[in-house]
């Protein structure tokens, strides 16, 4: 099941907080949230981080973001000493402060975003780090202020150096419902009926009004968003199972394995039985990009 990521708020500050255990393994399942989130690889190995299906690896010392409602998870190696931290930032706060940002797209993405603004880059580690700092010595009453200063000026780097304007939309955003409905298809992805059609009524709106909220908030119809979660779920079986090409079809919603071959060879460009034998042992040691 993909997970609407729960996160502790921390009080009076405009963001969730999260901060890797070092006594637990880096591999996250596969989640979304609502807002922008940044994270940072302080210390580790290389990190797999999988993004709408895109593949990105990441080195201690990276800093990138992650989009509104992306599907996003993490593997990496369980003999590296990992600390990693980050933020999700509170969409309601964001855009109150900067209308703007509501067409925002984040391009942050480690070493290609350094290469390309290199003392910007160097400036959003240092708040991120400070903000870090100082929430590790405990939050006092004076403690939002320094932390506010460091977050305002995260933002206007963020905003200046690592973002690009969405294409404008013709239609008033409808991002609760969005929500409501990729929640309630990351649950029920395997049912093989699920179409966009049947989530529309379901939903009480129209198709058309459906696939538009999906392609203003995610850039995807419904329908194409219910391939890449069923498509993500059999990756996952496939990489970390030893489950049948029909069975893995049948559990992630496919009509048939000739189905789930074809929409996984225009995703991955290999059959799933390919991609297994490819990536299969490279995905349990960590030491492969795919």
């Amino acid at each position: 099941m993909i997970q609407h990521e729960n996160v502790q708020v921390v009080p009076r500050l405009p963001f969730k907080y999260y901060v890797h255990d070092p006594l637990t393994a880096i591999d996250v399942a596969p989640h979304w949230h609502q807002g922008i989130e940044l994270n940072y690889l302080v210390a580790g190995a290389t990190l797999k981080f999988v993004t709408d299906g895109q593949t990105a690896e990441y080195q201690p010392g990276d800093v990138w973001a992650v989009n509104r409602r992306a599907v996003h998870s993490a593997t990496g190696p369980t003999t590296a000493e990992w600390d990693e931290f980050g933020l999700i930032i509170d969409d309601d706060f964001l855009q109150a402060q900067l209308p703007e940002s509501m067409n925002w797209r984040i391009t942050l993405a480690g070493q290609k975003s350094q290469a390309a603004a290199p003392a910007a880059y160097a400036a959003l580690r240092r708040h991120m780090l400070a903000i870090h700092d100082l929430l590790a010595k405990g939050v006092t009453d004076v403690t939002p202020l320094a932390i506010l200063s460091e977050f305002y000026a995260l933002l206007v780097v963020l905003q200046a150096h690592f973002t690009v304007p969405l294409a404008a939309a013709d239609i008033n955003p409808n991002p609760s419902l969005t929500d409501t409905v990729m929640t309630y298809i990351n649950r029920a992805f395997a049912e093989p009926t699920l179409s966009g059609a049947t989530l529309a009524k379901q939903f009480n709106v129209s198709l058309t009004t459906l696939n538009q909220q999906f392609k203003v908030n995610l850039q995807l119809s419904v329908n194409r968003y219910i391939r890449l979660v069923r498509l993500m779920a059999a990756r996952r079986l496939l990489l970390e199972t030893s489950k049948t090409v029909a069975y893995i079809a049948a559990t992630c919603g496919f009509s048939s394995d000739k189905t789930l071959n074809r929409n996984f060879k225009a995703w991955k460009g290999l059959t799933p039985s390919d991609y297994r034998q490819a990536f299969a042992r490279y995905h349990k040691n960590g030491t492969h990009s795919f």
